[in-house]
């Protein structure tokens, strides 16, 4: 009887330990929902992997908005030219296509129109001097930033023409020469100003444009340069051939004297203290 009772305890102690050995099981069974454990052995998740080492380079980042506005400002100024000042930017072109008596009277035209005439010089300072800072950075001749060598630039070229300016009024009041200096001189500024207005597009071109058209622009921009200079000293001869009597030699003298040997001095003074 003691055996019977001992076995039907026992048998009822392991009965009853049977639900607390299944809610064991399923509380070691169930899902952690509590904390983000689960997530961080999710296979697509290689969060235990070992490291992987990746260098890469930062973009340089090259802001184009300053150069943005300043051309935005010479189109704006030539815009101004045109709509103010629609006879004097006309005869400005048609001068090239006359013959001498009508370039007399439309010289005389353009003279009178002062204020057309600074506006339409400053425009050949500023598109002239953006033109030759983009192809110095274009070419990368300096290591100066682009706004410092615009800077530059546009000083050098007021002192190089107001400088000119004033050598050639100076010889005209020594010789007695006021009107073939004065005649030069119109014919030295008429060309700038034509050729800042055609420097525009272009300029506009090497800012913004990649290798093949940046090195069309370079290229029509040289050649008009060119064939401007060359139409200027062969107009500015014949008129100083007529009032001075000067010949091809003393011209040619002149050219190195006054023109080519100054420029030199600038260049080098440029590339020695500037860099």
């Amino acid at each position: 009887m003691g055996f019977l009772l001992q076995g039907q305890a026992q048998t009822d102690s392991n009965s009853s330990n049977k639900p607390d050995t299944a809610q064991a099981i399923m509380v070691g069974t169930s899902r952690d929902i509590s904390s983000y454990a689960h997530i961080t052995m999710h296979p697509y998740l290689p969060l235990s992997a070992p490291p992987i080492k990746m260098y890469i380079d930062y973009r340089k980042f090259n802001s184009k908005e300053g150069l943005f506005y300043a051309l935005l400002a010479l189109v704006f100024l030539l815009a101004i030219i045109k709509v103010l000042f629609p006879k004097y930017f006309k005869n400005l072109f048609l001068l090239f296509f006359q013959t001498s008596l009508r370039q007399k009277q439309t010289r005389d035209q353009l003279v009178q129109e002062w204020f057309a005439s600074l506006l339409i010089n400053t425009l050949f300072i500023g598109s002239a001097g953006l033109f030759i800072a983009l192809l110095i950075e274009y070419k990368q001749w300096s290591s100066l930033s682009f706004l410092l060598l615009s800077i530059y630039i546009y000083a050098l070229l007021v002192i190089v023409y107001v400088g000119k300016y004033l050598f050639m009024q100076f010889l005209g009041w020594v010789f007695n020469s006021s009107n073939a200096a004065s005649g030069y001189l119109f014919l030295v500024f008429m060309v700038n100003r034509i050729l800042g207005v055609l420097l525009l597009p272009l300029s506009i071109l090497l800012a913004f444009s990649k290798e093949p058209l940046a090195l069309i622009a370079i290229t029509i921009a040289v050649v008009l340069v060119l064939i401007l200079f060359f139409y200027r000293y062969l107009m500015c001869f014949s008129l100083l051939k007529q009032d001075l009597q000067v010949n091809a030699f003393h011209f040619f003298l002149y050219l190195c004297a006054v023109e080519i040997l100054p420029m030199a001095l600038i260049y080098k003074l440029m590339v020695e203290n500037i860099g």
